[in-house]
């Protein structure tokens, strides 16, 4: 898999993008946040998104090695996920 400006990868460079962001953050701001830090094609940060995405449940299928760090917020803005503030998810 292609490697960022720094050596990281794309699902490095969208937890760097969205932790440093410290507000939750719509999809076009990851978008051209995460294509400034590396050459990945689109599709191919849509996909890491997705199986990054912990409320996103058929991601759990489609992306079973994924690790996923981020919630999907009703009003489809993206925060980093974190079990102690936020519901757990059911699948």
């Amino acid at each position: 898999m292609t490697k960022g400006y720094d050596g990281q990868s794309c699902s490095q460079a969208i937890e760097e993008f969205v932790r440093n962001a410290a507000r939750p953050v719509a999809f076009s701001e990851i978008h051209v946040g995460v294509r400034e830090k590396g050459d990945w094609k689109d599709i191919t940060i849509w996909r890491i998104l997705m199986s990054v995405i912990v409320n996103l449940v058929p991601a759990r299928r489609e992306w079973p090695h994924s690790h996923p760090f981020l919630l999907l917020r009703p009003d489809g803005r993206y925060e980093m996920y974190d079990a102690e503030k936020h519901p757990e998810v059911i699948e």
